[in-house]
C-alpha cells in the first residue's frame, strides 16, 4: 500500500517542526521516494520477533522472566542489539544505568482482627516494626460517594489533625499515588491505604508505584473498589469515638542493580534532525510479558529491518530506542532524556511510542494528544507538534478506511519524559486495563465489559494469547510512521522522456566567413587547495571552478574522498554563457570536524573536451599553509545557517557529515 503525503505534513515540514532541518542526500544521483509506505512491516514479521522474545522470557521463568534486573532482560537486549546489528544500517549502542530495586517480605493489614487483601505500591518506605492499634480515619469530605473531592487526598489540607499518627484512607484519581503519599506523610499519618476507583470493576487489584521513594514517606498500599469502599463504610458508621483500628506490616527491601536501554541510529541521515521511535523492553515479573511490551519492541525491530532495506537512505536520522525499567516507573526512558544535553535534546524533533500492540480484546487508539476524544489532563504538558504527529496515524487509517479512538494522553507511558522536556509526541495502544465499551465493540469486535488486555501483567501474558489480527493492524501503521518521519517524498516525473533525435541528412547552412569567438581554455580552478578543517566546517570551503565548457549544458562533479571515512558523491550544476561550471564544497558537522581530514580528488566533466581533475586537502588547524586565513573566502549563503549555500546562479554547495549533496530535494526556511 502507498499513500502521498498530507499537505499537513509538506506544511509542518515547512514550519521545522517534526521534519525540519538539512537532510542528509541518498546515494549521489538517486531520488528519493515519491510516495510514503508501510515498508511491508507486517504482523507476521513482528510476530517473529515476538517469538523469540517469548522464547527468551519463557525460558527463564523461575527468575522473573524478563524483569529488571533478570538474566531474561539481559538476553533479550542482546537480541535487541544482534538483529539490528546484523541490518548494517545502525549505530548500536547499550546505555547502562543503575535503577533501586525493590523486594517485599511480610505485608499484612488487618482491621479490627479483620485481614485486608492490600498489594504494596511499587517505591514505598516500609515499617521499620510492626504498626498496631492505628485508628483508621478519612480525609475530610463532605461526600465521598462521587470519588473525588478531598477523599483523593492529594493535599496535606485534604486531612484534619486525626491524621496524625493514623492509618488514612484515600480514592485513587486526579492526582498520582507518589503526591497521595506524600500528601497523607506531611499531614503526619502512618500509613496509607489507596483504593481503586473502577466502579465497575470492583474487584480489580491496583498496582500502583509512587514515581520515586519518598524520604520518611508513610507506608502506603492499595486495594481493590471493594475492600477501599468497605473499609470506608466501616469508618463512616463508627459511633464517636469508636474508630475502627488497624494493625500495619510492611517489610520491603531496596537492592541497587544495573540494567540497560538499547539505543540505535541510522547511520545515514541527518542526525542534527532526529526522529525518534520508542518501546519498553522490559517485563513484570509475574509474568512473560507478551504483549506487554514484548509486541511493541518487536514491532519496533521488524521497522528498522524494512528501514534498512529501503533503496534510497533516509533524509533525517531514524532513532530506536527500547527502554529498561519502565514496569518499575518509566525510569529507563528518564534516564535517557534527562542524560542529553540541551544541544542533544533539541536534535529530537519528534517521538513516538509503542506500548502493547497485540491486546486480545484489542482497540486501535492513538495517543489523544489534540484532546479531541479524550480530554488531556491540566498537568500534561502537549508540545507544538504532537497533534500533527497524531495525524500521522490518524490520516493512515482514513485513508485504509480503519476505524480508530484517541486515548489518553496523560503521559502514563515512556513518552512522558519527552513531552516534559518539549518534544512532541505520539503513538499508538492497543489497551491495557480500559473496559471495552459497546462502541469499541462495534469498531473492533471483541468483548464488552472485558479489559482491553484480559491478561495485562498475569502470568498469561504469552504468545498463545497475544492477537495475530491486531498486530496485523498497528504493524502496517508503525512501518508507515517511521517512513514517513525518515524521508521527504519528491515529485513524480510528469513529462515523458523524449524520443532521441536523428541527425539531420542535409548539411546545414554554410559556415560563416567570420569565425566565431574563441572559447575559454578548459581548465579547472581550486580555491584553496589546502584548507584547515575547522574552516572547512565553518564559514568558508572549497571553491571548484570548470572553464571551457559547452556553454547551456550540465556539468558533473565528483568528488573521491581519500580517507575512508566519507562516502564518493557527485553533483551537477549549470554551464553559464561564460562557459563556466562552478561548485562549492565545505563540511556541515562542527562536532565531526577531524573526520574531514585527508585529501580529495575533484573530476569535472563537462561538453567541450576530457574531464578536468584536480584534488585539494583538508588538514588539521595549524597544520596548513597560511594557517588561519582557510582560503577561498566565505561563500555567500541563501536563508539561514541550514540552508544550502550557493555561490553564484547555477552554482551548487555540498554539505553535510557524509558531503551531502548541494542539490537538495527540498529548501527549507
Amino acid at each position: 500500500m502507498k499513500l502521498r503525503t498530507k499537505a499537513w505534513l509538506a506544511a509542518t515540514a515547512a514550519a521545522g517542526m517534526v521534519l525540519g532541518g538539512v537532510n542528509p542526500a541518498a546515494a549521489a544521483g538517486t531520488a528519493g521516494p515519491t510516495e510514503h509506505t508501510d515498508m511491508g512491516v507486517t504482523g507476521g514479521a513482528v510476530m517473529e520477533h515476538l517469538q523469540k522474545i517469548s522464547d527468551i522470557s519463557t525460558s527463564h521463568a523461575d527468575e522473573g522472566f524478563r524483569s529488571l534486573g533478570t538474566p531474561g532482560y539481559e538476553e533479550a537486549v542482546e537480541y535487541v542489539e544482534s538483529t539490528l546489528e546484523a541490518t548494517g544500517a545502525f549505530d548500536v549502542e547499550r546505555q547502562a544505568f543503575e535503577v533501586e530495586q525493590q523486594t517485599f517480605d511480610t505485608v499484612e493489614v488487618s482491621v479490627d482482627g479483620q485481614e485486608l487483601e492490600v498489594t504494596p505500591a511499587s517505591l514505598t518506605e516500609g515499617t521499620t516494626e510492626p504498626l498496631t492499634d492505628l485508628p483508621v480515619v478519612l480525609p475530610v469530605d463532605d461526600d465521598y460517594g462521587d470519588l473525588a473531592g478531598g477523599q483523593l487526598g492529594c493535599e496535606a489540607a485534604d486531612y484534619d489533625e486525626s491524621a496524625e499518627g493514623a492509618l488514612v484512607l484515600a480514592v485513587r484519581g486526579t492526582c498520582s499515588f507518589g503526591e497521595k503519599t506524600q500528601a497523607a506523610t506531611d499531614a503526619g499519618a502512618a500509613g496509607v491505604i489507596i483504593y481503586n476507583n473502577d466502579t465497575d470493576n470492583p474487584d480489580e487489584e491496583l498496582n500502583a508505584t509512587l514515581g520515586e521513594r519518598i524520604e520518611n514517606g508513610a507506608p502506603t498500599v492499595t486495594a481493590t473498589y471493594n475492600v477501599g469502599n468497605d473499609l470506608l463504610t466501616e469508618v463512616e458508621e463508627a459511633a464517636e469515638g469508636e474508630v475502627p483500628t488497624a494493625d500495619f506490616t510492611l517489610e520491603t527491601e531496596f537492592v541497587t542493580s544495573t540494567t540497560w536501554n538499547v539505543i540505535a541510529e541510522t547511520k545515514a541521515g541527518d542526525h542534527d534532525n532526529v526522529q525518534m521511535f520508542g518501546a519498553h523492553l522490559d517485563g513484570v515479573a509475574e509474568g512473560p510479558g507478551v504483549n506487554d511490551n514484548g509486541s511493541g519492541s518487536a514491532a519496533l525491530l521488524a521497522s528498522a529491518e524494512a528501514l534498512a532495506e529501503q533503496p534510497t537512505e533516509v533524509d533525517d536520522a531514524i532513532r530506536f530506542g527500547w527502554w529498561g525499567a519502565e514496569e518499575v516507573g518509566l525510569v529507563g526512558s528518564t534516564e535517557y532524556v534527562e542524560g542529553l544535553s540541551e544541544a542533544e535534546l533539541g536534535k529530537i524533533k519528534a517521538y513516538m511510542n509503542f506500548d502493547m500492540i497485540g491486546s486480545d480484546n484489542f482497540i486501535v487508539g492513538t495517543l489523544d494528544s489534540d484532546g479531541s476524544d479524550v480530554p488531556i489532563p491540566d498537568d500534561v504538558n502537549v508540545p507544538e507538534g504532537s497533534a500533527e504527529l497524531e495525524k500521522v496515524f490518524t490520516d493512515y487509517f482514513a485513508d485504509i478506511d480503519q476505524p480508530n479512538v484517541g486515548t489518553d494522553f496523560s503521559g502514563r507511558s515512556d513518552y512522558q519524559a519527552f513531552i516534559d522536556n518539549g518534544v512532541p509526541a505520539s503513538g499508538l495502544f492497543s489497551g491495557a486495563d480500559g473496559t471495552k465499551t459497546a462502541e469499541e465493540a462495534e469498531m473492533f469486535g471483541g468483548t464488552v465489559g472485558e479489559k482491553h488486555d484480559t491478561n495485562y501483567h498475569q502470568p498469561t501474558d504469552t504468545i498463545d494469547n497475544v492477537s495475530q489480527e491486531s498486530l496485523d493492524i498497528f504493524a502496517p501503521a508503525i512501518g508507515f510512521a517511521v517512513h514517513t518521519l525518515a524521508y521527504e517524498l519528491v515529485d513524480e516525473p510528469t513529462d515523458p522522456p523524449t524520443e532521441p533525435t536523428t541527425p539531420p541528412t542535409d548539411p546545414t547552412d554554410p559556415p560563416t566567413e567570420t569565425p566565431t569567438e574563441t572559447p575559454d581554455e578548459r581548465a579547472l580552478s581550486i580555491d584553496p587547495k589546502t584548507i584547515e578543517a575547522p574552516d572547512f566546517v565553518g564559514d568558508k570551503g572549497v571553491e571548484v571552478t570548470a572553464t571551457g565548457c559547452t556553454a547551456d549544458t550540465t556539468a558533473t562533479m565528483t568528488v573521491d574522498p581519500q580517507n575512508g571515512k566519507i562516502e564518493k558523491f557527485e553533483q551537477t550544476a549549470e554551464v553559464g554563457e561564460d562557459s563556466t561550471a562552478r561548485f562549492g564544497v565545505r563540511g556541515l558537522d562542527d562536532s565531526k570536524v577531524e573526520s574531514y581530514i585527508g585529501a580529495y580528488e575533484v573530476a569535472v566533466d563537462c561538453e567541450g573536451g576530457d574531464p578536468l581533475t584536480g584534488s585539494f586537502e583538508v588538514v588539521a588547524a595549524d597544520e596548513g599553509p597560511g594557517a588561519g586565513d582557510g582560503g577561498g573566502g566565505d561563500l555567500p549563503r541563501t536563508g539561514n545557517e541550514a540552508l544550502p549555500l550557493v555561490l553564484s546562479a547555477g552554482a551548487l554547495i555540498v554539505l553535510g557529515v557524509v558531503m551531502t549533496l548541494g542539490s537538495r530535494r527540498r529548501q527549507k526556511s
